[in-house]
């Protein structure tokens, strides 16, 4: 009868094992296949994309020169003409202007050509005679802010002349770039 005893209970003790062993695996089989979801929300702005367009051009006017190193200054914000050593004739002065559009009230940065990047040229293709154009500035400084979707952009500048200047309408171009801050 003992053994009989001990068999039963030996039976018994497998089988709460069994039981407990499958709760347990159950139990946790439960926990982790619970999953939970929440919802959020993605939003996006379209603006309208920054655009410039060439205005009035920078014009340095007419002067005459005796020596390298005479400059001549066109004010970014008055279009007012400077000079450094060359004899100003009377002419058509001014600095450049740029349209610059875009979204609402946004502001932009602005870059203006670096030093030693702008020439102005006269003469043919064999023999070019060129001035550096140089120190760069505009109005605004730096950074624009555009009002109703536009703003005017002025430039000015400086030309330096090289010993002997040769006489001649001087022409070229230069790039300015905008780009919302």
């Amino acid at each position: 009868m003992k053994s009989e005893n001990f068999s039963t209970f030996k039976r018994r003790a497998l089988h709460t094992a069994l039981v407990s062993a499958l709760v347990l695996g159950t139990a946790g089989h439960g926990i982790n296949s619970q999953a939970a979801t929440a919802s959020n929300d993605a939003t996006a702005t379209v603006v309208a994309p920054i655009a410039i367009a060439a205005g009035s051009t920078l014009r340095f006017g007419s002067f005459s020169t005796s020596a390298a190193g005479q400059t001549v200054s066109v004010n970014a914000t008055s279009g007012a003409r400077t000079n450094s050593g060359t004899l100003l004739v009377t002419s058509t002065v001014g600095r450049a202007t740029f349209n610059v559009t875009g979204e609402g009230t946004l502001t932009y940065a602005i870059t203006l050509p670096s030093n030693g990047t702008v020439t102005i040229t006269t003469g043919g293709a064999t023999a070019p005679e060129t001035m550096a154009v140089s120190n760069f500035s505009s109005d605004p400084s730096g950074t624009g802010a555009l009002t109703a979707g536009a703003q005017t952009l002025g430039v000015g500048a400086t030309i330096t002349t090289v010993a002997s200047q040769v006489a001649g309408a001087y022409t070229g171009s230069f790039n300015v770039s905008v780009d919302y801050n």
